[in-house]
């Protein structure tokens, strides 16, 4: 009996010092140990570079290794539907670009809900998108490109880099917007579509301006608008959306990070502050111009209400040009 006493005697010290314990381990200081962000596309890209520039920074300023980790697949899907189901703690978070707020209109079936399984952090940048026109095609600004190709509905053709990306979309949502029936020629990746594009085979496209400025500067693509808010300092020449009567074409691609829905607030407010500090900082925000992104940062409840609103946006541009993917 009295070893029995003693047993009990023994748990329900030990019980005593985890309840101590655990007030201590709940204030520890985040982060405590190196923080992972998932890039759902492959290594190279954009999204990368911009994910291991600011990532770089943002250590600096946590004082913790933040180590990046590419996952590519399913158009951000496979490393998306990582981040959703990891445990909400802050040490497993997301990037993601414009295909996040697009794919659930896309896919009938996905393994998540990525509007529901993961919440904002903070917005990297927007990325505006230069339109062009092969330079073999005779329209030579925006409005004279929308009469040849109401004019010559067969020609009318716009390349992507694929179906359902960003890319694709902001052209469907132009077309409908101007009231110009076109025709999308899918390729994987913009690089194969350029020689298409140069020939006047494909007469025009939507893609980033670091991608396409070289190409019209070399003179064998045309840009007819911009779709920033106001004139990129990379082309101060093209005119955007907006200036040519199509206020609603602006806005393009975007960049930010995510966390696990059910983060602590605490945690997502200091990876927020942290990370605008990171996008404030001349070094970084000099590079993200050069790369093309209008560099924004903001609050986790603003990236979530501005995600949000691209679902919706692009929800009814999906419908109206019936894309579905499985």
């Amino acid at each position: 009996m009295r070893s029995t006493f003693r047993r009990h005697l023994f748990a329900a010290a030990l019980g005593a010092l985890a309840l101590a314990a655990a007030p201590a381990r709940a204030q520890e200081p985040y982060p405590a140990k190196p923080i992972r962000v998932v890039v759902p596309y492959t290594p190279g890209g954009v999204s990368d570079a911009v994910t291991r520039l600011v990532m770089q920074k943002l250590a600096e300023r946590l004082k913790s290794p933040v180590i990046v980790d590419n996952q590519p697949g399913a158009n951000g899907q496979v490393g998306s539907g990582q981040v959703a189901r990891a445990t909400p703690d802050g040490y497993t978070l997301l990037v993601v670009v414009a295909a996040h707020a697009i794919n659930p209109s896309l896919y009938s079936h996905m393994s998540y809900a990525p509007l529901k399984d993961l919440t904002g952090v903070s917005q990297f940048g927007h990325i505006p998108l230069l339109v062009v026109s092969s330079a073999q095609l005779p329209p030579a600004n925006l409005k004279d490109f929308i009469a040849w190709a109401k004019a010559n509905p067969r020609n009318a053709t716009f390349a992507s880099s694929g179906t359902g990306s960003g890319a694709q979309l902001s052209a469907e949502l132009f077309a409908q917007t101007a009231g110009v029936a076109m025709t999308h020629v899918p390729y994987k990746g913009m690089a194969p579509a350029l020689p298409d594009l140069f020939s006047g085979q494909v007469a025009m496209a939507f893609d980033s301006v670091q991608t396409m400025m070289p190409h019209v500067k070399a003179g064998k693509l045309r840009a007819l608008a911009i779709t920033s808010a106001r004139r990129w300092p990379a082309a101060p020449d093209v005119p955007t959306m907006a200036e040519q009567g199509y206020p609603s074409l602006t806005g393009g691609s975007w960049i930010g990070l995510l966390a696990p829905a059910r983060t602590p607030p605490a945690i997502l407010k200091k990876l927020s502050a942290e990370t605008q500090a990171a996008l404030d900082s001349p070094e970084v925000h000099a590079k993200l111009i050069e790369y093309g992104i209008d560099p924004v940062g903001g609050t986790p409840e603003q990236f979530d209400a501005f995600i949000q609103s691209e679902a919706r946006r692009w929800a009814d541009v999906v419908k109206k040009a019936n894309i579905r993917l499985e």
